[in-house]
């Protein structure tokens, strides 16, 4: 059965944050991790296009580091609650909505960074597919511009069965929220559902969003990234919350 990315966060705009033990410290601790590794690739780089921008975790913290970003994102519910945290914070975003697959607003050689975070890119199903973004990156990065993106460690998991990931318990007004995942294998694809239940004393509500995810190697990306045109690729730990994969156009 298909399960449409940008349904999938659509349904999950509003609460988003919750995945995040703390969000708002998170937005802070990523774009500090970002600079440094952006830095130290492209001092100067300044125009950042984030192509999987979601609710702005990664550009709002960048933005307020003084970067020209450029957030775009297959969801317009994901953008528009962008919209509104950009607006609180006082920072300024270009938002368009984009699949990264094509990146159809975006001019050729047009940025020195593109980002894509929050394990992005296992929404694309194919090598082929991941493959042809990858392509479509190095075509808006300028020359000597740095390509980022975070993604889990799949080889640490074992592709079959049914898993059920916890991601924590918070409270919001008079609703303890507990989050969590449940992962059903079908070779390297799996299905994920996404669950917040919502307790406020006297009701107990669940919500569940649904989507699919290719569990594709480190490696594997590493050397779909080199076929795409990219250089000096490589894997960074220790500096974000998931494995980085760097790499250059030339």
């Amino acid at each position: 059965m298909e399960r449409p990315t940008a349904n999938f966060y659509d349904g999950l705009a509003e609460v988003y944050d919750l995945i995040y033990e703390d969000w708002e410290a998170s937005i802070v601790r990523q774009a500090n991790a970002l600079e440094q590794v952006i830095r130290a690739r492209h001092p100067d780089a300044r125009e950042v296009l984030d192509v999987a921008c979601g609710i702005g975790t990664q550009s709002l913290g960048l933005a307020a580091k003084g970067f020209r970003v450029t957030a775009s994102d297959i969801s317009t519910a994901a953008l528009e609650r962008a919209k509104r945290e950009a607006s609180a914070r006082g920072v300024s975003i270009t938002f368009r909505t984009d699949d990264m697959q094509r990146l159809e607003c975006c001019s050729p050689a047009s940025a020195d960074v593109l980002i894509a975070c929050d394990n992005a890119i296992p929404h694309l199903l194919t090598d082929d597919q991941i493959r042809a973004a990858l392509h479509r990156f190095r075509e808006v990065l300028r020359p000597g511009g740095v390509c980022i993106f975070s993604v889990r460690d799949y080889d640490a998991i074992e592709h079959r069965g049914t898993r059920l990931l916890p991601y924590g318990i918070h409270q919001r007004g008079r609703d303890r929220i507990a989050v969590y995942q449940v992962w059903a294998f079908r070779g390297d694809l799996y299905d994920l559902d996404m669950y917040f239940t919502f307790d406020d004393g006297e009701r107990v509500t669940t919500r569940v969003f649904r989507s699919t995810y290719y569990a594709v190697s480190i490696p594997r990306l590493l050397q779909l990234a080199r076929e795409a045109g990219f250089e000096k690729v490589e894997r960074v730990e220790g500096v974000f919350f998931q494995p980085l994969i760097v790499m250059e156009r030339p």
